[in-house]
This record gives C-alpha cells, structure tokens and sequence, in this order.
C-alpha cells in the first residue's frame, strides 16, 4: 500500500457492472494509486468516469467535479463520438480513453497527473514551450517556427522543435531532413517515454536544432492526441532548455492540450483584411472551445511590408490579441531558404527579418505571464 506522500487518491464511478470492474482491478494493480469512496475522511483527487455510451450527463458530471477542485478528471467509454471527445475536454477532462484500455495507459496518464502534482513550480528546472499556430494555412507558421528553434539554438540553447502540424506538418521540407524517423517512433510505446528514447527519434540538424518531424500521413501513432502531447514534452522537458512546436492551423483535443501546457502561444497571420479575419475566427473559436489564459497568446505578424494601411490598433482591435512583432517581408530570401533546406536566419544572419526573428526570440525568453508571476510569489 502506497504511502500517504506516495499515494494518489482516486474515486471511480461507473454504471456498468463490466466497466466498473475492469477499471477497478486495473486501478488496483497500479502501486501508487488507492481507491476512496465518498463516506472516507480523505478527499479523493482524481475521477475516472466510466462509461457505456457518452452522454451529456458525463459532460456536466466533468464540470461539477472540477468545481469541487478535483486535481484531474478522466473519462473511458467505448460508445462516443469525436464531439462528444471535444466536449468531454473542453468540460475539463484532463484525458479521454477508449475503453477498453490498456492497464499500461492507464498507468501512463495517471504518472502524468501525479507528475505534474509532486512538482514544485519554484524549484523545477522546466523548459520554455513555445507553440507557433496559424490562423489560416500560408501565413508562415512552419517558417516562424524553425527559425525561431534556430536562434535559440545559436544563442546556445538545447533546443527541441515539434512538428505537431495536422494533418501533415513541413518541418523536416524546412530542415531538409530524412524521412527515416518520425512522430510515430517517439510515441509507439508510451511506457519507454523518457528524454533519451525522444531523442533517438529526433533529427539532428547541423543548426543544433533536434527535431522531431511529422509522418507523412498522420494517423494511427502519429496523431496528435492530448495523452501523446503530454508524454511527449514532459519527457522531453529532461532533455532540452528551450521547445517550440509547430502546431499548424488546426483546432483539435490536441490543440488545447499544447496551449495549456505551453509558455508562450503565437497567432502568426499576415497585415490583410482576409486574414484578420482568420485570426478573429481562430481566436473565437479557442474561446468557445474553454481557452481563457490570453495572457500566453499573442499576435505575430510576417510579411510586413512599409506603408501597410492597416494599423497595429486596428489588427489588435480585430483580432482581440495583442500583437507583439511585425516580421518584415522577404519573399525571395523565405523561399531560397526553404527550398535550400536551410533556416532563413542562418542563410541571411544581418537581414532586417534576421534581426526581427532575434529580437522576438529574446522576448519569449524572458516573457512571463502576470498570473503565472503572482503564484510563484505566493
């Protein structure tokens, strides 16, 4: 029996007989886990909802659950809907597992939990996760990205790039890197998730940057769920000072999970009414969706061009995010540098776009939420 310091309480509610038993001899099997009832003194700090058919009542239970503090809320069903999926997350639900399950997943998700629960903020050694997004396809997402990797790399930072695009990512078009390894082999075995076996599957580029590219075709292993998105940067945290992922310009389950778990988001759209427009969209959707921290999203500009009509004000006025870089046209330069397989900020090291890249990379770095500074101080 676990220890008190060791223990994760957990209580488990189930309708069906079958589900209620599989998951309880599963939970039973896990060392560190223990199982409470409501009539015990102890609070219980997970809840893991089972379940025949999702429903909208699994949905309010989530959200009752989360207001009396519970540290994380899991659901397993084996009749549901990709909506229901998005609903059960954007509720609060910290995973969402087909059932039947694997023990081994179970397991995984709930070290997770615990991981994140043992860790004492002040005192943790953590990486910087920057998450670069696009409000529409076209806009520079992969482009900001990379370079960003490669001027932490050239100030000397370990840095990691994720190509979490969906459903194709262009990080290794951008690298010019081999196909041979991919996000498929970093995450086919979550029990083996540690710094080193994220490494092996990482492309070491001559920049200094590791990445870890995106499959050609995305499915099976290699999509990007909530559950591989946090194994995979809690292991990688062992391994690098600095991670920037690449998040494409799709709204998923694993969207959310990246946002939440990430330092600094970057919204990269371009100065034109159209994409505005795009990014207002995106932004309002993430809102619907249950993002609150905006203090982590900010507006990124490329293709910045002099005499441009439309002003900051009136970007951040429609957008309804502040923008914090304008990133200066350089259409000829982007395209040899992506074509030539080559970081632009290497190929051009004293262009204006150059030096734009570095000033913005020194801002995330030393860039903090006001939220994030009060509970450190408190």
């Amino acid at each position: 029996m676990p220890t008190i310091e060791e223990a994760l309480y957990i209580k488990l509610e189930a309708c069906d007989p079958a589900i209620a038993g599989t998951l309880h001899t599963m939970l039973c099997e896990i060392s560190f886990t223990h199982l409470v009832n409501t009539l015990e003194i102890i609070k219980p700090e997970v809840l893991i909802i089972g379940c025949t058919t999702y429903s909208k009542e699994i949905t309010e239970r989530i959200v009752e659950a989360k207001k009396h503090n519970y540290g994380a809320v899991y659901v397993s069903a084996s009749q549901y809907t990709t909506a229901d999926k998005h609903d059960a997350l954007v509720a609060g639900a910290r995973d969402f597992f087909s059932y039947p399950q694997s023990k081994l997943i179970l397991e995984r998700a709930l070290q997770d939990y615990m991981a994140t629960r043992l860790v004492d903020p002040s005192k943790a050694s953590r990486p910087k996760v920057i998450s670069v997004m696009g409000a529409r396809g076209g806009s520079g997402t992969t482009s900001v990205a990379v370079n960003l990797a490669a001027c932490f790399a050239q100030e000397g930072k370990r840095v990691g790039l994720f190509d979490f695009s969906r459903p194709y990512g262009d990080v290794a078009t951008f690298l010019n890197t081999p196909s041979k390894r991919d996000r498929r082999h970093a995450v086919r075995d979550l029990s083996q998730m540690n710094a080193s076996f994220i490494k092996s599957a990482m492309y070491h580029h001559s920049s200094g940057i590791l990445a870890l590219v995106a499959p050609e075709i995305t499915m099976g292993a290699g999509t990007v769920v909530p559950e591989t998105v946090s194994a995979t940067l809690m292991a990688a945290a062992d391994a690098f000072e600095t991670i920037v992922i690449d998040m494409g310009s799709r709204v998923d389950a694993g969207l959310y999970r990246v946002m939440e778990m990430a330092d600094d988001s970057l919204l990269i759209t371009m100065p034109t009414k159209p994409c505005m427009r795009s990014a207002k969209r995106f932004v309002e959707t993430i809102s619907a969706g249950g993002f609150e921290n905006f203090c982590k999203l900010s507006l990124v500009l490329t293709g910045c061009i002099a005499g441009n009509t439309l002003s900051k004000f009136e970007i951040e006025k429609t957008a309804g995010v502040d923008c914090i870089t304008c990133l200066p046209e350089d259409q000829k330069g982007t395209f040899i540098a992506i074509n030539d397989g080559t970081p632009y900020c290497l190929l051009f090291p004293d262009a204006p776009l150059t030096v734009s890249l570095k000033e913005l990379a020194a801002l995330l770095q030393q860039h903090e939420c006001p939220e994030e500074n009060k509970e450190s101080e408190s």
